[in-house]
């Protein structure tokens, strides 16, 4: 029986969970380090922020249709490499700007583009790679195990992140995430596995390919569901966040390190969800455990209507919001990849994925440069409040699907695949 034992005995998952958890480590660095050098280096306003964090994921928007075109006409893992050497260098060249005197934000709005870009490819070819490393049996356990890892880089990764600026400076903070991308694409480099190249189509307009991807997504109630909560909240995520990291870093006067200690305690609660994820889910049944771990992680951020000034007992709410968001978010995301990898045919792993991501993260600009003008106009309290309501709502999308009568994740010969233009 596949499990834990079969999962780590496979030399290729070994690798690519580990360079997954590096790239995850560094990445959580800059997620705190990037829009704290912003503000405290380059002096940026909100509106700036959201515009950085817009443009950041706007690749998601504009590029991942036919990102996943492209990894599913040839083979992932190289994909994969490149692009984390191309990240490598993309991240690195920040700080040097930084040290060679940068004093405006549209050089590092450039940069962040081009590493958002690769981050497009790298997680639609990551994903659809998985399954061909592994069979489908496995794939709740790898994902779990995925996540746990991912969720503890999250929890070191921001905690070191609030150290590393107060220590060391953001640059150099941003430098050390540069560097995880690098180990990431060697460890991905050694994976000892022959990778089939994939089916072309004899008709390689992309107009068909993309539309019998999006088509799969919107025809198919699971796929919808899943695509709408993870829109909604990814949308109202960023509202929150740019809202976050402005009124802790610059009304309540919080330093990186405590910042990054609460960002961390999402992160511990992210490592417990995915931790227990496959047992509790065996438990109490695939699609229950889902629904409830999404009802309360996405509901608790409306704590925040309670925050008001910088004492103790704002942050103990804000580091509660984290936690119990963190654990949901993790919970349900291993419940999310491991419903699309098996619900979802080989042939359409690439597109599926391109069009699930272009939905529900092309969304984040956009939450991202509305979260910018709403801190700009009512307050940056005020926007994660209406951020916080957002993602409450967010759950509504699986509440009123299939998900929650589902006693384990289908395999794909268990539903009808929706009809498809070809």
């Amino acid at each position: 029986m596949p499990g834990t034992t079969s999962v780590w005995r496979h030399r290729g998952f070994r690798r690519l969970y580990a360079g997954s958890t590096i790239s995850s480590f560094g990445s959580e660095i800059s997620e705190l380090a990037v829009p704290l050098l912003a503000i405290g280096v380059l002096h940026a306003t909100s509106a700036e922020v959201g515009l950085l964090r817009a443009v950041q994921f706007a690749p998601f928007l504009l590029l991942t249709l036919h990102a996943g075109i492209l990894v599913d006409r040839v083979r992932r893992r190289p994909l994969m490499i490149t692009a984390d050497f191309g990240r490598f260098v993309a991240i690195g060249a920040i700080p040097l700007l930084i040290w060679l005197g940068a004093e405006h934000i549209w050089p590092m709005l450039i940069l962040v583009f081009i590493a958002g870009t690769l981050t497009v490819v790298h997680q639609i070819a990551d994903t659809a790679y998985l399954p061909s490393l592994l069979d489908r049996d496995s794939l709740m356990s790898a994902n779990s195990k995925i996540g746990a890892a991912q969720s503890a880089a999250q929890l070191g990764g921001q905690g070191i992140g609030g150290l590393l600026v107060s220590w060391l400076t953001a640059p150099f903070a941003v430098l050390v995430d540069a560097f995880s991308y690098l180990i990431s694409g060697l460890l991905v480099a050694g994976i000892p596995h022959r990778e089939e190249p994939p089916e072309v189509p004899a008709d390689r307009r992309l107009g068909p390919e993309i539309r019998e991807g999006l088509a799969f997504v919107l025809r198919s109630r699971i796929m919808r569901a899943l695509v709408g909560e993870a829109a909604t909240f990814n949308f109202a995520h960023e509202i929150f966040l740019v809202g976050f990291f402005v009124w802790t870093a610059r009304d309540l006067d919080l330093s990186a390190f405590v910042i990054g200690i609460l960002l961390s305690l999402g992160a511990v609660g992210a490592f417990v969800g995915a931790s227990f994820g496959e047992r509790l889910s065996l438990r109490y049944g695939f699609g229950r455990t889902m629904l409830a771990t999404i009802i309360v992680g996405n509901a608790v951020a409306l704590v925040v209507i309670f925050a008001r000034g910088g004492g103790a007992g704002t942050i103990a709410l804000l580091a509660t919001a984290f936690l119990v968001q963190g654990f949901g978010t993790a919970l349900a995301n291993v419940h999310n990849v491991t419903l699309r990898q098996t619900a979802v045919p080989t042939r359409l792993q690439g597109r599926v994925n391109a069009s699930y991501r272009l939905i529900s993260w092309g969304v984040i600009p956009l939450g991202a440069g509305l979260g910018g003008v709403l801190a700009g106009t009512y307050g940056n309290r005020t926007g994660m409040i209406i951020g916080a309501v957002g993602l409450a709502l967010s759950a509504l999308w699986i509440v009123f699907s299939p998900i929650p009568r589902m006693s384990t994740a289908p395999q794909q010969e268990d539903l009808q695949e929706p009809a498809v233009p070809r």
